[in-house]
């Protein structure tokens, strides 16, 4: 068997070297802003339950932004986007925001859809009113 197509890599920590520590620090400090982030969610939705604050409009604005502000830090720091290039980030950027755009737009349109009424001409309609079936 060739050794430049071995598999096996030696190892490159020797007995008696030391270890370097773990950087995990960052994805600690990830962990427990998105914990913050959602206790605040959590406690905004039962503050407004038991006390009803009446702003169900802001809350729901409130709700989103800190949404896409977890969003932001899960998709840029543990998928790894944070090191992507700023092209990349500006493309995915734009992409969000076009879908957003379009589901607010769809959204909108099925409320509407429910307060439109349809008058369709007499001629259109399966029992006109001046006349028997066809």
């Amino acid at each position: 068997m060739s050794m430049e197509y071995d598999s096996y890599q030696p190892h490159l920590h020797y007995p008696g070297d030391p270890i370097a520590p773990a950087k995990t620090r960052w994805i600690w400090n990830i962990f427990w802003l998105l914990l913050v982030v959602t206790g605040v969610e959590v406690s905004l939705a039962f503050a407004n339950y038991y006390n009803n604050f009446g702003i169900d409009q802001i809350l729901k604005i409130i709700y989103i932004f800190l949404t896409l502000v977890k969003a932001y830090f899960i998709i840029f720091s543990y998928m790894h986007l944070k090191d992507e290039k700023k092209t990349f980030k500006l493309t995915l950027g734009f992409l969000v925001i076009v879908l957003t755009y379009f589901i607010i737009l769809m959204l909108n349109e099925g409320y509407y859809q429910n307060i439109v009424h349809t008058d369709f001409p007499e001629f259109m309609q399966r029992n006109p009113a001046g006349g028997g079936a066809h």
